[in-house]
């Protein structure tokens, strides 16, 4: 079966046109119908009604089960490439949250330098959303941060980093930026604002919330990180935050709150990558060597 005519088949089955597939692969019409005789040929079988006294295309069940398999064989096919591609090219992937992954690169990096240009970084934003990806082997490793200090998968290695508290940042102009320290009761009537559902520092939150008795906080969420400093660096509304996510920022004042819950900030690396390429195995081992240098050199 000719690996090209599943590729017009796939797209003559989502436009029901061999007018607009001929023009998508700029090829003629011609083209398209004798792969789709060649298919019909060799499976014995009619993948797509074509009888005039329909007014439009359609599939057939034959059709519908080819579409359904060559989507799967076709996808098969593109990874197949990626993978050969990245063999070839001795292509690394780490998993990088900016705002907690780049604190932590300008460290790390002068001991990788042998892959700095085969590094490729899928980036999420959410520490939740790429520990899943870690999880199932999606990602072969990435610096996240949790509200755990360990993580008890046997599939997962991980290497603390550092640990932070907590705290509020609220602007200059706010009554709690002249507070030392502050009680949570004291928080009952203030505007929160912090990340939405799907980031560690929201279930956080919501779990101080409960356990200091703030009932129904008023809280407005954001999925941006830089969107909430700024609401509150502008406004009296608070900002519950971790210190790495907060930098270079003049006009806010960190307010450090009584038994602040703790962030964790660890590299967390699959263990049991059977596909991984010998080269990817050798980078995860460098970067656990990494993460063990510095962890000795900050707990110094």
């Amino acid at each position: 079966m000719n690996i090209q005519d599943l590729v017009y088949f796939n797209q003559l089955a989502e436009t029901l046109n061999f007018t607009a597939t001929a023009e998508h692969f700029y090829v003629s019409q011609p083209s398209i119908s004798m792969s789709l005789k060649r298919l019909e040929k060799e499976l014995d079988t009619v993948l797509i009604d074509r009888k005039r006294l329909h007014k439009n295309l359609h599939l057939t069940e034959s059709g519908e089960v080819l579409l359904r398999h060559s989507t799967h064989i076709l996808q098969t096919i593109e990874q197949v490439k990626e993978e050969i591609h990245d063999l070839k090219n001795q292509i690394v992937y780490f998993g990088f949250l900016p705002t907690i992954g780049g604190q932590f690169m300008s460290q790390l990096m002068p001991n990788l330098t042998k892959y700095s240009s085969s590094m490729k970084l899928i980036e999420e934003e959410s520490s939740d959303v790429m520990l899943d990806l870690v999880r199932k082997g999606e990602v072969p490793l990435a610096i996240i941060g949790s509200d755990r200090p360990t993580f008890l998968e046997k599939n997962l290695l991980q290497i603390p980093l550092k640990t932070e508290e907590m705290a509020l940042w609220v602007s200059p102009d706010n009554p709690l930026a002249k507070k030392s320290i502050i009680m949570a009761k004291e928080l009952q009537d203030e505007l929160f604002i912090s990340l939405a559902q799907g980031y560690t520092h929201q279930r956080i939150f919501e779990e101080w919330t409960k356990k200091n008795q703030i009932e129904q906080p008023k809280t407005l969420y954001t999925k941006e990180i830089q969107t909430a400093l700024s609401i509150a660096s502008s406004t009296n509304m608070v900002a519950f935050m971790s210190d790495i996510l907060v930098k270079d920022r003049p006009r806010l004042v960190r307010v450090p709150i009584e038994n602040a819950p703790l962030f964790y900030i660890s590299l967390i690396v699959n263990k049991d990558l059977h596909n991984a390429t010998y080269f990817q195995k050798e980078f995860n081992e460098a970067m656990i060597e990494a993460a063990k240098l510095f962890k000795r050199i900050v707990s110094k």
